[in-house]
């Protein structure tokens, strides 16, 4: 099985959510009418680290999306196998209209990148846009990132490409499918 994934450059994340905003709109998201702030579901989020002492200060950020672990424990904590991951892809997926609310998925997930839909009852969260990989296309948040800061692949490749071009895979946030590179 292939894992495709995504690389994060960590050098090149500014933090705009340009990848937050356009996922969101591609997923329909976001209650226009409803919507309140910091109650918008979202597939990704922005997270970032400063360190150093003023006036030599450093700010890192980056983006977290699901990490499509290699063993999720959300799939092995779904009562109902609503969750799977996709043998051709190595895609953790959400099917809807298996899933009953439980919530265990939400409990499991160590990334805390899971949504649920309280009006429908059902788990939904990043599948790397599944539809758009098998059409052709890139995931929405690799195709708007601003900076390039966000590339799109199979997770060998991607990791091969980084040793090529000199870079460091970051292995402490590396652990799963997602690649965070320096």
């Amino acid at each position: 099985m292939k894992q495709l994934s995504l690389m994060i450059d960590l050098e090149r994340c500014i933090g705009c959510k340009t990848c937050i905003v356009a996922c969101r709109n591609y997923h329909e998201l976001v209650d226009y009418e409803g919507a309140m702030p910091n109650q918008i579901p979202y597939y990704l989020r922005v997270e970032s680290k400063r360190e150093g002492t003023y006036p030599d200060l450093s700010l890192t950020t980056w983006v977290v999306p699901c990490l499509h672990c290699i063993k999720a424990p959300c799939v092995e904590a779904c009562q109902a196998n609503a969750i799977t991951k996709d043998l051709e892809t190595g895609i953790v997926r959400i099917d809807a209209e298996k899933c009953l609310g439980s919530k265990d998925c939400i409990e499991a997930c160590p990334y805390d990148v899971i949504q649920f839909n309280e009006k429908e009852n059902f788990a939904h969260k990043c599948d790397m846009c599944f539809d758009r990989i098998h059409a052709g296309e890139i995931p929405v948040c690799a195709e708007v990132c601003l900076t390039n800061a966000i590339t799109f692949g199979e997770r060998e490749l991607l990791k091969q490409r980084a040793v090529d071009d000199g870079r460091n895979v970051v292995k402490a946030m590396s652990t799963q499918s997602i690649l965070y590179i320096r």
